[in-house]
């Protein structure tokens, strides 16, 4: 971080953690933010795709400029490296999933010197680029995604040569295809965030690929449902190294492409862009430089006959959709994100007194097993289920039999979900400000605060204690609470990423209170008396005060369904002016930083146990 930055940095103006972390961004191909230098570099016609590094820093983009002023989702990033003095770029900067950052930009090339200028250049933020994300805060390696095409398939395959630069080079067109559906796709290797890709019987050598998923998001302007179309971010694992078939001609290592799934068929529409943004020669699921079209494998397991001859359910109260999952009758749909995952748990034995249900599972790859599954009603809008040590090929009546055992080991793990359409919405633990220090990070002063006019909402900050300034505020939403062991659980969803976050804690009293981060789930035994943070009440809850903190709109039905991200980090947000706040120690804001990061690490989910 530049000196000058330090001395310029605007208190309140910073990019929170989920941003911060090294990328790269294509600078040699398409229409690109990061296309300011040209290359004549083709490969058999077409132009090979260069990177640049790009670092997110706590308050400044260095190959842009440092954090000068937020405007709602905008944000002004000054920079005086071009001799000229100082000078205002307008970015926008959204994230679509753990690993990808969208920016919006005017134009790199234009700087504007007076800042109400600046401000009036958001209103035309019309040219795009793509970050990738290489490494976390910290160096830390990244996690990829869940893939949201599991299990196996067949796929035709082919390349529109047209659509590239190889017509404009006056390069022979060659076709590219695999036309019969000879080719196989599957996620279920042991990490299955990967696909893998078989080519078989093609007009080019057979040869196999592997892309590991980045992340996923929905394409504007459509409405949510299974036909919409979606982002999907790949990296090959090939590298730009030469390969056989298409590969004669060498592809991005970062892929952005379009699909969607026809509800009718059940097949999947997938079409890649010729460069590593989602734009070029992109244009939609089924039009583009390269496409697929994936059939499931018709050699799929037939359900055993005595699931089909003994269907039960699961509760009424449990029906419906929740965070990556939809339960209907007795059939339940569950995605583990961070096992890279489907389940399909179908009941055969249900005891709704003791919320015990033996199911007969089977995973996207069509693992199966019978074992016990234990699912509690938390709240109106949350529900919990675990799953038993014990599995069986065949149905086994014991399998319930050691559910207490289960429940009372330290070990059990719980998997949370919201309800994605709440008619009714759940008030906070809290009422008023509550201020403490931070245990585990000296120096760090966070404080807690209610919403009078919106129950449901929670804000949460966290500064120097000695200075004032300003490191996180995140606003939540409460979802659901319930107390269990005499300490209450609290599901929140985070208001400006869509993810959710648990939190655990004591009310001593009114004045007092005690708590702890839990993770994206609510990990258990934690004692937040002994390992959470101490806050003692200094005013009452914002909306009765001069100076309110903003709220955020909240739905009660419909709520639309939220991709969940599944590293969040460990914090709780509140929002308050900022003004009287001086610049405080970089060190101690670094220190910060990396305690973020390693605090992530703690808060990944196990996979389903079976």
């Amino acid at each position: 971080m530049l000196d000058h930055e330090l001395q310029t940095f605007t208190s309140g103006c910073y990019f929170s953690a989920e941003y911060q972390g090294e990328f790269v961004m294509q600078v040699s191909s398409g229409n690109s933010i990061g296309n300011t230098r040209s290359s004549n570099n083709f490969d058999d016609g077409e132009p090979i795709v260069q990177y640049s590094t790009l670092n997110i820093t706590f308050n400044s983009i260095p190959v842009w400029g440092y954090c000068h002023k937020k405007i709602d989702d905008k944000v002004l990033l000054m920079d005086s490296r071009g001799g000229y003095g100082e000078c205002i770029r307008c970015f926008q900067l959204t994230r679509r999933s753990r690993n990808i950052i969208e920016v919006y930009s005017k134009d790199l090339n234009s700087c504007y010197t007076n800042e109400t200028v600046a401000i009036e250049s958001c209103k035309q933020l019309n040219t795009t680029a793509i970050l990738y994300r290489t490494s976390e805060i910290g160096g830390e390696k990244i996690r990829n995604e869940y893939c949201p095409i599991a299990g196996r398939y067949h796929f035709k395959y082919n390349v529109n040569y047209e659509y590239g630069s190889a017509e404009n080079n006056n390069a022979a067109l060659t076709k590219d295809e695999c036309n019969f559906y000879s080719s196989d796709l599957d996620n279920c290797l042991e990490n299955g965030s990967i696909l893998h890709l078989q080519f078989k019987q093609c007009t080019f050598d057979d040869h196999d690929i592997q892309f590991e998923c980045l992340g996923t998001w929905p394409a504007s302007g459509f409405e949510s449902g299974s036909n919409s179309p979606r982002y999907v971010a790949l990296l090959d694992s090939r590298g730009l190294t030469d390969f056989s078939g298409p590969a004669k001609r060498r592809r991005p290592r970062y892929r952005c492409g379009l699909y969607h799934v026809d509800s009718k068929t059940a097949k999947i529409y997938l079409t890649l862009s010729s460069d590593s943004s989602c734009t070029q020669n992109l244009h939609n699921s089924t039009s583009g430089y390269e496409s697929l079209v994936l059939s499931k494998t018709t050699t799929q397991k037939k359900m055993p006959s005595y699931v089909i001859s003994n269907l039960a359910t699961f509760p009424h109260w449990a029906q419906g959709e929740w965070e990556e999952t939809l339960i209907v009758n007795g059939t339940m749909t569950f995605n583990d994100l961070n096992g890279y995952k489907s389940f399909t748990f179908v009941t055969v034995n249900s005891n709704d007194e003791t919320g015990r249900y033996i199911v007969f599972s089977r995973d996207q790859c069509e693992q199966e097993a019978y074992v016990c599954l234990i699912m509690k009603q938390r709240s109106e809008n949350v529900l919990e289920f675990t799953t038993g040590t014990i599995s069986s090929p065949i149905y086994q009546q014991f399998l319930c039999d050691d559910t207490n055992l289960l429940l009372n080991r330290s070990s059990a793990v719980w998997w949370t979900l919201a309800r994605l359409e709440r008619t009714v919405e759940s008030p906070c633990p809290i009422t008023g400000q509550y201020t403490g220090q931070i245990t585990d990070l000296p120096g760090m002063c966070a404080e807690l605060s209610s919403n009078c006019n919106n129950r449901q909402v929670m804000y949460y900050q966290v500064y120097d204690c000695n200075s004032g300034e300003l490191y996180e505020e995140r606003t939540y939403l409460c979802l659901g609470q319930w107390e269990e062991k005499g300490v209450t659980y609290t599901y929140t969803m985070r208001n400006d990423t869509g993810t959710n976050e648990c939190f655990v804690g004591t009310i001593v009293s009114d004045e007092e209170i005690y708590i702890k981060e839990a993770g994206d789930y609510c990990i258990r035994n934690i004692d937040p008396e002994t390992e959470g943070m101490r806050l003692y009440k200094k005013g009452q809850c914002y909306g009765n005060s001069s100076s309110p903190a903003p709220t955020i709109a909240t739905k009660t039905s419909p709520h639309v369904p939220i991709m969940k991200i599944t590293t969040p980090i460990k914090t709780v947000t509140t929002k308050m002016p900022m003004t009287t706040r001086s610049r405080g120690d970089p060190q101690q804001r670094k220190k910060y930083q990396r305690a973020l990061g390693r605090r992530r690490l703690r808060c990944i989910r196990a996979e389903v146990p079976l």
